[in-house]
């Protein structure tokens, strides 16, 4: 059994973790629900504009390809795989299973690697030093916009762009995603099912090509940012309150201990004063 001291010590840092996490709690859960809201409302047109998107491309597919031939479109015909990550750790095992979703796309697809947040950098150096890659840093408070338009630069000069994030499905479950936001596929639609529309365009296929290329898909790639800090939000909230449920329980736990303690003290305490009593009437 642990001296009286240490339980009396480890309960006092407890109670000064438990309020150090409720304060951690209250500020994740204020920062979730201010970008909740707009972040889900957002979700569902700019996830239709990223499909027509995609429609386009693949319906015109052709004029798109004799584009690219004849480099009137910038792009380097290669592919890039975007982890977004975070700069701070107490977001819960979201980090770490998105980490593991996108090794697994590297070990099977040739991809350049972009690496955006510390912790990310720090996963991939630490566990796959022999991977290349770019690297962005990113607040974990809101998305920047001028470290948005520096990472797009950079990846508009590739023709695929596939994004590995966090994506808040509800408070309890937010679930690592994959998400190609250049137009190469419809997201939870099978083509060969669906009817394909016919686009007429103005002025031209080119034109409006570089809009969505640039602009829209800008907007998209801001989206999955938004998406990405509200689910390693609402996965620090749940980690932070597993966290003060163990602190909580590991108090109680601790109060027995005192408790016995107390009592054991006391029983010392009668034993002496008993044996007191029975050599002082022996002694008579």
């Amino acid at each position: 059994m642990l001296s009286r001291k240490i339980l009396a010590m480890e309960n006092e840092s407890l109670v000064g973790l438990r309020g150090f996490v409720e304060v951690y709690e209250e500020i994740a859960a204020e920062r979730m629900q201010k970008i909740r809201s707009a972040v889900l409302k957002a979700r569902e047109f700019l996830q239709g504009l990223a499909e027509i998107f995609a429609e386009v491309k693949l319906t015109y597919v052709k004029e798109v390809g004799a584009l690219v031939a004849q480099s009137k479109i910038n792009r380097n015909g290669k592919t890039v795989a975007v982890f977004l990550s975070a700069n701070s750790g107490l977001f819960g095992d979201i980090v770490e299973r998105i980490f593991r979703k996108f090794t697994e796309f590297l070990a099977g697809n040739k991809a350049e690697v972009v690496i955006i947040g510390k912790q990310g950098l720090r996963m991939l150096q630490d566990r796959h030093p022999e991977i290349l890659y770019n690297y962005f840093d990113l607040s974990d408070d809101s998305v920047d916009l001028d470290s948005l338009r520096l990472i797009m630069r950079y990846l508009l000069q590739f023709e695929k762009i596939i994004v590995f994030y966090g994506k808040f499905e509800n408070i309890i479950n937010q679930n690592p995603t994959v998400s190609s936001i250049s137009g190469d596929s419809l997201p939870n639609v099978n083509l060969d099912n669906k009817p394909q529309n016919k686009y007429l365009f103005e002025p031209t296929v080119k034109e409006i090509l570089e809009v969505f290329e640039s602009e829209i898909l800008s907007s998209i790639f801001e989206q999955v940012m938004h998406e990405s800090l509200l689910a390693k939000f609402a996965s620090r909230l749940q980690h932070l309150d597993r966290s003060l449920q163990n602190i909580e329980e590991r108090l109680v736990s601790l109060k027995f201990e005192l408790v016995r303690w107390r009592h054991k003290i006391d029983n010392r305490k009668q034993l002496s004063t008993l044996s007191g009593i029975s050599i002082w009437e022996q002694s008579r």
